[in-house]
């Protein structure tokens, strides 16, 4: 029996790591909420999983350390 994969894909990133974190906290409120926006028009799909997304970690992008 030959398995379909072998060896599982590498992390995209360091777990714990938020990649774009340094662009995210230099922007003011109204600049991510206007980045928001304009993602709600251009690609609703993906403004709806950021959304959802953001309703499963509480609205903390960057994880808290225990």
């Amino acid at each position: 029996m030959n398995a379909t994969a072998t060896h599982s894909a590498p992390a995209a990133h360091l777990i714990g790591d938020v990649p774009g974190r340094d662009r995210l906290l230099g922007r003011t409120q109204p600049e991510l909420a206007d980045a928001m926006t304009w993602l709600a028009w251009y690609a609703p799909g993906t403004f709806t999983a950021v959304m959802d997304y953001l309703d499963h970690v509480d609205g903390e992008l960057i994880p808290a350390v225990v």
